[in-house]
C-alpha cells in the first residue's frame, strides 16, 4: 500500500514541478517580450508570473526542510 502512495506522491511532485516550470517560462518569455518591444503591461504580467513561480519554489523548499528536520 505504501508503494502506491509513494507513486502518487511522485506523480503529484512531477505535476507540481511541471506547473512551476510552465509558470516561470511564461513569466520569462513575457518579461523578455516586454523589454524587447517596450510593452510595460506585458513586462509587469511577466514579473507577476515569475514572482508566482518563485513563491511556489520557495514553498516547496520550506516543506522539504520541515520534513527533514
Amino acid at each position: 500500500m505504501k508503494h502506491g502512495m509513494a507513486q502518487t506522491a511522485t506523480g503529484d511532485s512531477l505535476k507540481q514541478k511541471a506547473l512551476i516550470l510552465i509558470i516561470c517560462t511564461i513569466g520569462i518569455v513575457a518579461v523578455s517580450y516586454g523589454v524587447a518591444k517596450d510593452d510595460n503591461v506585458v513586462f509587469v504580467i511577466g514579473i507577476a508570473f515569475v514572482i508566482g513561480g518563485y513563491l511556489l519554489i520557495r514553498r516547496r523548499i520550506k516543506e522539504r526542510t520541515r520534513e527533514r528536520s
